[in-house]
Parts: structure tokens; sequence; C-alpha cells
């Protein structure tokens, strides 16, 4: 089996997970015509749209026949998807930072942190431009959520201090 093929049917099985625990969110009184589900059942959908596609590439590749790859480009090939693995687990890591962190620096130092981290692992030649845009991206978030929204946020330590 190919790493699409296996990558497609784990990630089919986490789609069909991923919306029945959608459709197990409670309808609210105070829902509109899309509810607390809608967005989080259209994600479940888009992934398993995406996972069966993925799952007829593989097996259309197969059906079709695997190229002929010689050794020098089969190399290059591993490095390169070990280079890209190595990149999602960096930002695997950066996301799961952020969850363990926001309970207790609050949630504007933390998105602001989130920004900063995924600017410079992602895009290293704009360093200069890291804190302008992690700052202006936390005030903007923090915006939208906190004060339009009226989202809860957690706060972090800070409220504490003052």
């Amino acid at each position: 089996m190919t790493r699409d093929l296996v990558s497609g049917c784990i990630l089919l099985v986490f789609s069909i997970v991923y919306y029945l625990a959608a459709s197990a969110i409670p309808i609210s009184l105070l829902a509109d015509s899309v509810g607390a589900q809608g967005l989080p059942k259209s994600y479940g959908i888009a992934l398993g749209i995406l996972s069966a596609l993925l799952i007829a590439q593989a097996l259309y590749a197969r059906w079709r026949g695997a190229p002929v790859v010689d050794a020098a480009n089969a190399a290059v090939a591993r490095r390169r998807d070990k280079a890209g693995a190595l990149r999602a687990a960096g930002m695997l890591a950066i996301g799961i930072g952020y969850v363990l962190l926001l309970p207790w620096l609050g949630y504007a130092l933390c998105l602001a942190l989130l920004i900063a981290t995924t600017v410079w692992y992602q895009e290293r030649h704009y360093r200069h431009k890291v804190w302008p845009l992690a700052i202006g991206g936390a005030v903007v978030f923090w915006l939208i959520f906190v004060q339009l929204l009226q989202i809860a946020e957690p706060s972090g330590f800070w409220p504490s201090l003052f």
C-alpha cells in the first residue's frame, strides 16, 4: 500500500469520527439556522471528500502502474519526505505548545507567541517583521473574538497581577 492510500484511509476514518463528534454538539435555543454544529460538520464533510479523493488518486496511480524511479531520485524523494515530515512535526509542536500555554499565559499573549513562532518557523526571511505581525495579528483576533463576538477566552495570570 502507498502512503497516500494509507493516509487517505486514516483521514477518512478521522473525518467520520469528527463528523459524529460534531453531530453530538447540543443544539441551543439561541442557535441560528446553521447552529453550533454547522461549521464543524462542514469541516468533517470537507475532510471526508478530500480523503476520498486522496484514496481515489492513490488507487488510480496503482492501477495505472507506478513509474520506475532510479536510486538517486528515490534518495532525493526520501530526504524531501523526511524534511516535510519534520516540518509538519514542528508545526504540530507549535500548536501543542499554544494549547498547553493558553490557560496560563492567556489568549492575547499566547496568540502573539503562536503567530510569531509560526512566522519565524515557516518564513524565515520575514524575521524582521515577526513581532509587528504577531502583535498586530493578536490584537485583531482579540478584537474580533473577545470584543466583537463576545467569546470568553482565557485571560491567564495577568489580571491577578493588577
